[in-house]
């Protein structure tokens, strides 16, 4: 199965790379620029200098760039950072951050009242839906942002424009549309000599011609555009055209040209951290040693690209992996683990049927099956009338014991694995009886002593400070006595102020009365108050409240989570999102712009991520930590909330 690339433009702003001379010139000069507005804009260009070679350095500039614009009071210091950060955050695939953002710079962009960064805000906010499969939301954007670009009758964004809707109808499987758009581009980066937007335009056009199966056509598309990413030095752009050229050069049967290319994709992809063109390139080595009788090196390529597809959650490339697999296992005469890959094969595909692409596919492959074997059932009848009606019969009762034996031992079969699957499903559900249980209990512990700290030794305290009140009226106290005596009713009230802090955060009011919304947001209000850190938390979908339950134990994740953000990372800006797309699902994001850590280290020594673990794990969800020593940290969790609340 040929799996190609599409590049989006996730910011219409950026400007192309020419030589690293230019990146040296750049810092040659931020060294001694002063805190301006044109020191802002240098930092912002040195940032997307490094966007082809180093992302995260990119993002290190762009937030930078922000820091400098808070402080001069630069007025375009949000658009500018939001279009150029979120660029890097889709090359990394964090599509649910890149939407956050983007979402707020089409409220910045309006407070400015400017039609030029509106339209960019919204092209930008498209493709985030884009990339999270939205299309409606993505096709309302687009729209949106192409009727301020229609306004502007600026020529380099309608090029810029046209070329995202190449890739959205591309996506949609609209080929039409998509190369109308495309040659539109095309046409237009030639004349304004745009080499960087023309590179993009060539490698999705060529896509959208390879899937109409226009391979000659596709072929020079993609050929052009790597003789630009290469004069350029467009890393990114450069690995998926290789990806590509490298799939189309393996079913010419091209093989050392198809190693060739997918090698060269693979040291881009892991120099510019891009977890599913790595996966891709590693399957295409893959490959390529299949189709030279290598086995061997094929199963230790597939199984390297199966590790990474599972690491990083790319669920369609983990199937076309298994079905890989399951050939190799075969080849390698060993039945058993091919049918092992076949049924997690099958199950993964089972998950993705909601997907169209993916639907058909399956609808195509179906087809050719069917008429598959309607030509071998043919070519049966055709010599079995050339038989004996003994030869015939004989034949009959074969294929009908054959028929026989293979239903009874899929029956067989059936009956077992339903069998196993019961077992699992018993064990799955007195798991999570007992880690209910074990939350339940704590959470009722906690409210008690809460209620106890609260109502018990919060009130006998304040009877305590009342009376000492009371009696210092009526006590003759010499004036370093008298100060001492307001000493320890201060001492007082800082502990009875003490012990109501611990009682709330121990069961917080706020969220018993008002929900998870409220009680997150003022708890990082309160943390982050006066500091030298900002918490901002984000809520989509989360009108409709959840079982109480269900809010405490996210309540504590949430929790858990900023504490040791604010406690480890020495971050400046802490972003927390809680996002519901649907009634069964919810998705918590919490990022920071720390120091990071090595996260190896990390999981054999925290008791704190086993806790926030064993919770997620009670909302049958998956939990995502990407954090590197200087690279800031991003914990991405998913949860199913459907069957509790």
């Amino acid at each position: 199965m040929k799996r190609r690339l599409l590049i989006l433009i996730g910011c219409i702003s950026a400007v192309y790379v020419q030589a690293q001379t230019i990146t040296d010139s750049l810092q040659k000069a931020l060294l001694t620029a002063e805190d301006n507005e044109d020191k802002l804009l240098l930092l912002i260009k040195t940032g997307q200098e490094y966007e082809n070679s180093d992302l995260e350095k990119s993002k290190s500039y762009y937030w930078e760039a922000r820091s400098l614009g808070k402080k001069i009071n630069y007025p375009l210091t949000e658009v500018k950072f939001i279009s150029n950060y979120t660029f890097a955050l889709n090359m990394q695939g964090k599509y649910d951050s890149s939407l956050y953002w983007n979402l707020q710079g089409i409220e910045e962009a309006k407070k400015l009242n400017d039609d030029e960064q509106l339209a960019k805000a919204y092209f930008n906010t498209g493709t985030s839906y884009q990339y999270l499969a939205y299309y409606p939301s993505a096709v309302e954007h687009y729209q949106k942002g192409l009727a301020f670009f229609e306004k502007l009758g600026n020529e380099q964004f309608m090029a810029q424009a046209n070329d995202i809707l190449q890739t959205l109808y591309t996506s949609m499987k609209q080929y039409d549309k998509a190369i109308m758009h495309g040659k539109y581009a095309i046409a237009a980066s030639r004349h304004l000599d745009q080499p960087k937007l023309l590179a993009y335009s060539l490698l999705n056009l060529g896509v959208a011609y390879q899937y109409q199966h226009k391979s000659d056509t596709a072929y020079i598309y993609f050929k052009e555009a790597e003789q630009i990413a290469k004069q350029i030095n467009d890393e990114v752009t450069l690995t998926s055209i290789e990806i590509n050229l490298g799939n189309m050069a393996l079913w010419q049967k091209q093989l050392n040209v198809s190693k060739s290319y997918n090698e060269l994709a693979l040291a881009r992809a892991k120099k510019n951290g891009l977890k599913e063109s790595e996966c891709i390139a590693t399957r295409g080595i893959s490959n390529y040693y299949l189709y030279s009788g290598e086995y061997e090196n094929a199963l230790k390529y597939a199984e390297s690209a199966l590790a990474i597809a599972e690491q990083y959650g790319l669920r369609s490339e983990k199937v076309i992996l298994l079905n890989h697999l399951y050939t190799l296992a075969h080849l390698n005469k060993n039945p058993w683990q091919a049918r092992a890959y076949s049924n997690e094969a099958g199950k993964l595909e089972d998950e993705l049927l909601s997907d169209e692409i993916l639907k058909h596919t399956i609808q195509i492959e179906k087809k050719f099956e069917l008429d598959k074997k309607n030509t071998q059932l043919r070519l049966q009848e055709e010599t079995i009338q050339h038989k004996n009606l003994l030869n015939w019969l004989l034949i009959g009762g074969l294929i009908s014991l054959l028929i026989m034996v293979v239903l009874g031992y899929r029956n067989y079969s059936n009956r077992k694995k339903i069998q196993e699957q019961r077992i699992k499903e018993f064990e799955t559900e007195k798991q999570l009886l007992a880690t209910q249980s074990l939350l339940k209990g704590q959470e009722d512990e906690r409210s008690r002593i809460a209620k106890d700290l609260h109502d018990g030794l919060g009130g006998l305290l304040s009877g305590v400070k009342l009376q000492l009140g009371a009696m210092k009226g009526n006590l003759f106290l010499t004036e370093e006595n008298g100060m001492a005596f307001n000493r320890v009713l201060n001492n007082l009230e800082e502990s009875i102020s003490e012990m109501r802090r611990v009682a709330h955060n121990m069961m917080p009011e706020t969220l018993l009365k008002f929900g998870l919304e409220q009680a997150l947001t003022d708890y990082s209000n309160g943390l982050s108050h006066q500091q030298k850190f900002t918490i901002q938390c984000a809520f989509l979908g989360m009108e409709k409240r959840l079982h109480n339950s269900i809010e405490v134990i996210i309540y504590r994740v949430v929790q858990e989570l900023i504490t040791n953000a604010v406690k480890h990372s020495e971050a400046s800006s802490i972003l927390v999102q809680l996002m519901r797309p649907d009634e069964a699902h919810l998705n918590i994001t919490v990022e920071d712009n720390g120091k990071g850590f090595d996260l190896q280290e990390v999981k054999e020594n925290s008791a704190g991520l086993r806790n926030i673990a064993s919770r997620v794990k009670y909302l049958n969800g998956k939990m995502d930590i990407q954090s590197a020593p200087g690279t800031g940290t991003s914990v991405y969790i998913e949860c199913e909330i459907k069957p509790h609340g």
